[in-house]
């Protein structure tokens, strides 16, 4: 009789931590932790099982440091394959330091997932280290520090000078006549402001997929609780190879925090575009820019 004994209160001592069971009929230690499938051997006990993370994070941005599939966030991983899962959320800071001349710093660097299953319970179990990185409910909340480079924002100011400068000399330069380049400079009309019709291209094409973009943002900070009061959108436009080739940059100012009590400055990213003023097309330049529109 003691074995069965033991076995019933090794049972009600853990079943107070297991969440409702999933679609899979399976039982897990977390709300967060999803079981959508499960492989089972002749005698009917699973040896394997398809679990997925449903967390969110805060800063939002952090996840752009992950890669969410292979974290088996957005979509469920085999436990035969990956029973353990680190997230870094440090491991793009010095590429993007040297490249962008600005990077951000998270703490905890790392999040380190270990999934387990018990079948005398019918129960996963997920760890996680540090301890209590994870909410109840999934949130990640991490700290983070801005970093500059001064030597690439240097360069990066340098380039956009130079790039400049030689879209200057080609609106200066004539294609026509000896004769017609003899005229002064007084009386030769002023080029086009391409620099403002690129902007104006930006807003005009992308306009309306970079304010649902916010817009959906603000809903995820909102379902979360936390506070995002976004301002202006500020559009830099650079020249490119030729005198109607220009690449604009999109980005918005933000306070956001946990409550409106607590709240810090934020820039996010809406995409970087390449504008040609002469076909007035705008076409997105970077990942963020493509996912904004969609493609």
């Amino acid at each position: 009789m003691k074995k069965p004994l033991c076995g019933a209160i090794l049972f009600f001592l853990l079943s107070g931590c297991y969440t409702p069971i999933n679609n899979s009929g399976v039982a897990t230690t977390k709300p967060w932790l999803e079981v959508s499938g499960k492989r089972t051997g002749f005698d009917g006990k699973q040896y394997d099982s398809c679990y997925r993370f449903n967390v969110r994070f805060w800063p939002q941005e952090a996840a752009e440091n992950i890669d969410l599939k292979d974290a088996c966030i957005s979509a469920c991983c085999w436990r035969a394959d990956k029973e353990e899962i680190t997230l870094d959320f440090n491991k793009n800071f010095e590429a993007d330091l040297a490249i962008h001349g600005r990077a951000r710093k998270y703490s905890p660097a790392k999040i380190t997932f270990k999934v387990s299953h018990s079948n005398l319970v019918n129960t996963t179990k997920v760890t996680t280290d540090p301890k209590g990185a994870v909410s109840n409910s999934g949130l990640i909340k991490l700290t983070y520090k801005e970093y500059e480079n001064p030597a690439r924002l240097a360069q990066i100011a340098s380039h956009a000078r130079d790039l400049e400068n030689s879209r200057q000399v080609v609106l200066n330069a004539s294609p026509k006549t000896a004769s017609a380049k003899k005229r002064t400079a007084a009386t030769r009309p002023a080029p086009p402001d391409y620099t403002e019709l690129a902007k104006a291209l930006v807003h005009r094409r992308a306009g309306a997929k970079i304010d649902a973009y916010f817009y959906q943002m603000d809903k995820t900070y909102k379902k979360q609780g936390a506070v995002f009061l976004l301002s202006d959108r500020i559009l830099r436009a650079r020249a490119g190879a030729t005198a109607e080739e220009y690449t604009v940059s999109c980005q918005a100012k933000a306070r956001t925090g946990i409550d409106a009590q607590h709240l810090r400055a934020s820039t996010f990213s809406c995409g970087t575009w390449s504008v040609n003023v002469t076909a007035q097309t705008v076409t997105p330049d970077d990942k963020r820019a493509q996912m904004i529109l969609g493609k």
